[in-house]
């Protein structure tokens, strides 16, 4: 799969997808406070990006330890992954709540088409 032409401009097809993303962000806290939390999101559909694209990425972790994050940020470059496929990483921190924050280092899944 290509995913920019001769003028570096992505092409339709490469603009019309997403990715799903699911994990648990880095623990966090000490002794009976240590936790961590789960999300499950869906990326944005392709941004261009130099020779490549990314995605823009944003949920709200589990609610575990009575508080929850948010996290909004994008997806580094594609990543090809075998068979025309490709993921991309993920390495931020979420919001700081209850005095601290986790980090999100997580790979997406290859690409999902969308259909209208």
């Amino acid at each position: 799969m290509s995913y920019s032409n001769d003028n570096n401009i992505q092409s339709d097809y490469s603009k019309q997808h997403v990715h799903d993303v699911e994990g648990l962000v880095s623990p966090a806290g000490r002794g009976r406070d240590r936790h961590t939390h789960c999300f499950e999101t869906t990326t944005g559909r392709a941004i261009p990006c130099r020779d490549s694209h990314i995605h823009e990425v944003e949920f709200k972790t589990s609610i575990d330890d009575c508080h929850c994050h948010k996290f909004c940020g994008k997806t580094g470059p594609a990543i090809q992954s075998g068979f025309g496929e490709h993921i991309h990483l993920i390495k931020d921190p979420t919001s700081c709540n209850d005095g601290h924050r986790h980090c999100v280092i997580v790979a997406t899944d290859t690409e999902e088409p969308i259909r209208c």
